[in-house]
């Protein structure tokens, strides 16, 4: 008899066992399934991501230069982008304390404003900055139908002149004419006061040079 109720209460508490890891079961929390991005939402992110490209003057269309500008003052433009010229101040105030990624940008924006001036026709890389035959063979550049090749000898020459005189652009009265300085030296909208001025203004103005 006592056997028997032994054995039945040892039933009991198995039931119970059972009972409360079935309670158990039930009741465990649950993994939310993961939500898989949308295609709008990579999109949305991919467009996020994308670095937003510095202003220039020869516009939206252009971008391919504006990248070639940048790509070569990485390559041919590294003196300039650790030099501060004495007149940089009318060119871009803040340039002294900015990083490495807006001075590069100031540099690339000089060049377009330079080009814009020397009336580089859109989209086409023919005359960009129009460099002489003695300029691109003394920087061992390529053809005029090469954009990103004119811009890459442009930063060469830029890094060459700006270094050597300490300054973007200037002159001096010597005998027998006027000596120009820095980026003047080759480019002509430089030695004009007013041109200068007006490639100043506009460089000032750019988020890079605040």
């Amino acid at each position: 008899m006592r056997k028997g109720i032994m054995v039945l209460a040892a039933l009991a508490l198995a039931g119970c066992g059972a009972v409360e890891a079935g309670r158990q079961a039930t009741t465990a929390p649950t993994i939310a399934p993961v939500e898989r991005p949308s295609v709008t939402g990579r999109l949305a992110s991919a467009v996020g991501l994308r670095k937003e490209q510095p202003a220039m003057r020869w516009g939206e269309d252009n971008t391919e230069w504006t990248e070639a500008a940048l790509a070569a003052l990485d390559s041919e433009g590294v003196t300039l982008l650790s030099t501060v010229p004495s007149d940089v101040m009318q060119f871009c105030p803040g340039y002294a304390a900015q990083t490495r990624e807006n001075r590069k940008a100031f540099w690339a924006g000089l060049v377009s404003a330079v080009a814009h001036h020397e009336g580089a026709s859109q989209g086409s890389p023919r005359g960009l900055l129009r460099l002489s035959r003695p300029q691109t063979q003394e920087g061992a550049c390529g053809t005029g139908e090469d954009g990103a090749g004119n811009l890459r000898c442009a930063v060469r020459i830029m890094a060459r002149e700006v270094t050597r005189d300490g300054a973007i652009a200037g002159g001096a009265e010597v005998q027998g004419g006027r000596s120009w300085r820095g980026l003047a030296r080759s480019w002509m909208p430089l030695r004009s006061q007013e041109k200068r001025a007006e490639i100043a203004s506009w460089t000032r103005r750019q988020s890079y040079c605040r």
